[in-house]
């Protein structure tokens, strides 16, 4: 992505120089990203005339123009001016999709416990309603956030595993998921079919909603350290997996945000800090190299400093 202002310029080599593994990583996924066309780019650095500050500026831009305030908003990143990330092919319609939400804040605010959910989840003693309750909280939160998704089928051994939550987190590279030592994070694994995003999308189509799907960039990434931007050679973005090399590489997409239904909700699981640590580094070279060969671009980025971090 090609910064014009010379004051985003500058701070990105400033990112780019840092001392700071996550400020290092974010200020790459700017440099290396290249599904943000100019006029998507002039727009973004629009929005704050007087930033000198790329993480300011991005934070404002995913608040105002990606996520918005009401659930009616549409996301720059479906409309015309994202056009270059705009995923354009069709997609089989009966293919299944899958994400992980954490439950925490919506079990707090309807006055349920983890256990109460787990309990209404269970194979043949569903309770619709009160996963319903849950799931309604969703409606109530501001904006239109699009969705990150990887297919099912690619990652179908991890969800029959035991420990299928965590294996999920780690080649999903949810990285900021990451509960402190004792602490409970809990999550709804969240199943539907291309088609159900296609009917939410249907309506948004004459409103500017070009296509329901999109390749995520870095203006989506909410300068996190676990996004990394993929060539433009390639069809699809790809999760950091932070499991390490050896594993195929997982596929990621985002979509209009759609209403869940209680049919949407798998199971549930929680993880139970800490965590094994990682190191951002190594597993971000390592990715770049996967990304490489997988588009035939030695050339593409540049591996990521491994001094050490602040």
């Amino acid at each position: 992505m090609q910064l014009s202002r010379a004051e985003l310029q500058n701070d990105l080599a400033r990112l780019r120089s840092s001392r700071s593994a996550p400020d290092r990583a974010v200020g790459d996924n700017f440099e290396f990203e290249e599904r943000v066309c100019d006029t998507r780019r002039d727009a973004f650095e629009a929005d704050g005339p007087a930033t000198n500050q790329l993480l300011t500026l991005l934070a404002d831009h995913f608040r105002l123009r990606v996520q918005g305030a009401l659930r009616s908003h549409i996301p720059v990143t479906f409309t015309s001016i994202n056009e270059d990330a705009i995923y354009r092919p069709d997609i089989e319609a009966n293919q299944k999709v899958v994400r992980l939400e954490c439950i925490d804040d919506a079990l707090r605010k309807i006055g349920r416990n983890y256990t109460d959910i787990e309990e209404a989840t269970r194979p043949g003693r569903r309770d619709n309603g009160l996963i319903t309750q849950l799931l309604d909280q969703w409606q109530l939160y501001p904006g239109a956030r699009p969705a990150f998704i990887a297919f099912k089928s690619e990652v179908a051994a991890d969800l029959g595993a035991a420990d299928w939550l965590l294996r999920l987190r780690n080649r999903l590279g949810l990285g900021h998921y990451d509960p402190a030592p004792g602490q409970r994070q809990r999550f709804a694994l969240m199943e539907y079919l291309v088609k159900d995003v296609i009917a939410e999308w249907r309506p948004l189509e004459t409103r500017g909603a070009q296509r329901p799907f999109a390749f995520p960039t870095v203006l989506e990434s909410q300068g996190s350290p676990h996004f990394f931007p993929s060539p433009h050679e390639l069809a699809s973005g790809f999760t950091v997996d932070f499991g390490g090399p050896g594993q195929a590489s997982i596929r990621e997409m985002l979509h209009i945000r759609i209403t869940y239904l209680p049919d949407h909700l798998m199971k549930v699981g929680e993880l139970v800090g800490p965590l094994d640590p990682f190191q951002l580094g190594a597993i971000r070279d390592g990715h770049l190299e996967q990304l490489r060969r997988d588009s035939g671009r030695a050339d593409f980025g540049s591996p990521m400093s491994t001094e050490v971090d602040e």
